[in-house]
């Protein structure tokens, strides 16, 4: 962790000083050595190596142990005093946040410059350092089932009182680190689902891109601009209101998918042909990423950025921007798709039923689905699939008690009686196995205290 510790010092302080003098580097060599020859710190550099992957530039970026936090934070002024409590959230935001809720880290190609949390946006802003510590501290009570307490309420307080103090200056109001504090203060209400709240804040958002230019006025792949269309995604996925960051027509031609893979549908049979050739471009390329994220985890090959990005911008664009009759199968397919995607982007327990729009479509939806004697086999295997989505996705607080029935119907339909003979039938549909086999055995083994007993 020594190589860690020594690539990241010059980074920080370039950042926002020139190159330090001698009596400088001597002053950050004592911060950063401090303690670092005691066992108990020892102990804690091993623990981390076992949370890093050896490319991951983003954490090996970051920090060695919450000593060193302080130890590099310290050299800025920020007018803050950083107590240890701060340093300790300081550590959870880059090392348990982060992970915990966005799906595909582990699988994803990094960065040293793709996060909003870095020390060069802390370094130039205590607003940023403020809504950090917000998000980590609100994350831990909402892990605890508890609505976030008097931590997270002073740091947010704080952050925005800074963001004010930016926001009635001119020259700072649409500044990028303006902006990443607007961003981040939107995706900590999503984490802890005040819809009104993130909306609110993904106005003043739009707002400051529009003095700036429009969205377009910031450079391609910027990741305040990524981060504002995932939240804009996300907003109009549970409000059901119109996409405002991504400009331009749509293009309903496979993304991702190529060649056959864009026209055969086996796991579909014959149901294919009832559905829309723009829904079934989008299917192919949601089950091309579904395995290419099954292989990266198979092979510890990682999937590139891009991929991830165009796979977490263009799917749920286009799904939003198609519409079907509210009880038929296309419409099942298109909210199942969106709930699908939703939790490869987004895994916060309880969020889906805070997106209402999605989660009343769904349920609309998945009531339609009635089975008579000459139902299909391949039709109930893909209603099957459909629950285990919603459930997983949406209704995951197992408390749905009419999914419950429809999935315990479905199941006897099939003649299953095992999670193992219950994954077989799912994952010839959409599936990622390090993100939905945990889930659905959980969401199975409810199903089976419902009644899958005799």
């Amino acid at each position: 962790m020594a190589s860690a510790g020594q690539n990241c010092i010059p980074f920080i302080v370039s950042t926002t000083l020139d190159k330090p003098d001698s009596k400088t580097r001597k002053l950050i060599r004592s911060h950063v050595m401090r303690g670092k020859n005691t066992r108990k710190s020892r102990r804690n550099r091993e623990s981390l190596r076992n949370l890093e992957s050896e490319d991951d530039d983003e954490l090996a970026c970051v920090l060695a142990t919450p000593r060193m936090i302080a130890s590099e934070l310290s050299l800025f002024s920020y007018g803050v005093e950083l107590k240890p409590y701060m340093l300790d959230l300081i550590y959870r935001a880059f090392t348990v946040v982060k992970p915990s809720t966005y799906t595909l880290q582990a699988i994803t190609a990094s960065g040293a410059r793709d996060d909003l949390f870095r020390f060069s946006n802390l370094a130039q802003d205590p607003g940023m350092l403020h809504s950090m510590l917000f998000v980590a501290q609100a994350f831990y009570d909402l892990s605890l089932g508890t609505s976030y307490g008097r931590v997270a309420t002073f740091h947010m307080t704080r952050a925005i009182v800074y963001l004010q103090q930016r926001i009635n200056n001119r020259k700072e109001a649409t500044k990028l680190t303006t902006m990443a504090v607007v961003t981040s203060l939107a995706i900590a209400a999503i984490m802890t689902g005040d819809i009104e709240a993130a909306q609110k804040h993904m106005d003043g958002l739009y707002l400051m891109f529009e003095l700036r230019g429009g969205v377009g006025s910031l450079a391609e792949g910027n990741m305040i601009v990524h981060k504002a269309q995932m939240i804009d995604l996300g907003l109009a996925m549970g409000t059901g209101s119109t996409p405002r960051f991504i400009q331009g027509e749509v293009s309903w031609s496979p993304q991702i998918a190529r060649g056959s893979t864009t026209t055969r549908f086996p796991e579909l049979g014959t149901i294919h042909s009832q559905l829309d050739p723009k829904l079934l471009n989008i299917w192919a390329d949601i089950r091309e990423f579904s395995r290419a994220a099954n292989k990266a985890d198979e092979t510890g090959v990682k999937m590139s950025k891009s991929l991830v990005s165009q796979f977490s911008t263009s799917i749920p664009y286009r799904l939003l921007h198609l519409q079907f009759d509210p009880l038929s199968l296309p419409e099942l397919l298109r909210l199942c798709m969106l709930a699908y995607v939703k939790n490869l982007l987004v895994k916060i327990r309880s969020v889906g039923r805070k997106m209402a729009s999605l989660a009343n479509k769904l349920e609309v939806a998945l009531r339609a689905q009635q089975f008579f004697p000459e139902t299909s086999c391949e039709m109930a295997e893909l209603l099957l699939w459909s629950t285990f989505v919603a459930a997983i996705s949406i209704f995951d607080n197992f408390d749905a008690g009419w999914l419950q029935v429809l999935m315990v119907q479905t199941i006897s339909t099939l003649g299953l009686g095992t999670w193992t003979e219950v994954r077989g039938v799912v994952k010839r549909f959409l599936w990622i196995d390090m993100i939905f086999d945990q889930p659905g055995m959980q969401v199975f083994e409810w199903i089976s205290r419902g009644s899958l007993t005799p």
